[in-house]
């Protein structure tokens, strides 16, 4: 039986649209489910069942599970934000754009708390998918970081030693903080999330000053 063209065109059409919805609600189905049973205890299965779609129409868009969780990491903007960090400029004061770079992280790490969560804490029980795209950002974290404190080492507005390990202290200042803050610590729990960035920001601000020179000469 020969099907009418253009009514195969418009059920393609239809597809298409579909396609990027069904996508984003397997990804948010997804990052609900793992963040409430953990990733390795959540199955396709569970969340086909809970996205009102088959296991197929999920396979159709991720390959696996470990795909499905590399681009809830994407689709959440930290591999944008990361690769951001190499256009930098380096036109204020050392502190100042490092004060930027911590508040941009903050605000992105904050608005991803329960996703965030599940990677701390699945890694820590030692998930190796989880433990993997830990690593992946931490790596591009520093590199990021690294370069920008290499582009102010080349214009002599800070000593070129050791920048590998003043990327990293940096980093895990304002990492830590965030940590506690999952914890309770630093801010209030009543707080709204803009009141609790903005507490973040100051306790990293302070932290910062301790921790990176004032590069003047």
């Amino acid at each position: 039986m020969a099907v009418d063209p253009a009514l195969r065109g418009k059920t393609l059409r239809k597809r298409t649209r579909r396609g990027p919805q069904t996508r984003k609600q397997i990804l948010d189905v997804s990052l609900r489910l793992f963040s409430e049973r953990g990733f390795a205890r959540t199955t396709v299965r569970d969340i086909a069942r809970n996205a009102g779609i088959t296991d197929a129409a999920i396979y159709y868009h991720f390959a696996s599970k470990r795909e499905l969780l590399e681009a809830l990491v994407e689709e959440r903007g930290f591999l944008t934000s990361l690769q951001q960090l190499e256009q930098v400029a380096t036109d204020l004061p050392l502190r100042d754009t490092l004060l930027w770079m911590a508040r941009g992280a903050i605000n992105l790490m904050d608005e991803n708390r329960d996703f965030l969560r599940l990677i701390l804490m699945e890694g820590l029980a030692g998930d190796e998918a989880a433990t993997e795209q830990y690593q992946n950002l931490m790596s591009r974290w520093e590199r990021g970081v690294r370069g920008v404190l290499s582009r102010y080492a080349d214009k002599g507005d800070l000593p070129d030693n050791d920048l590998t390990a003043l990327a990293r202290q940096v980093i895990y200042v304002i990492l830590s903080a965030f940590q506690e803050s999952l914890l309770g610590r630093h801010t209030s729990p009543q707080a709204t999330p803009p009141e609790r960035r903005d507490a973040l920001a100051a306790f990293v601000s302070k932290a910062l000053y301790r921790v990176v020179p004032n590069g003047e000469n």
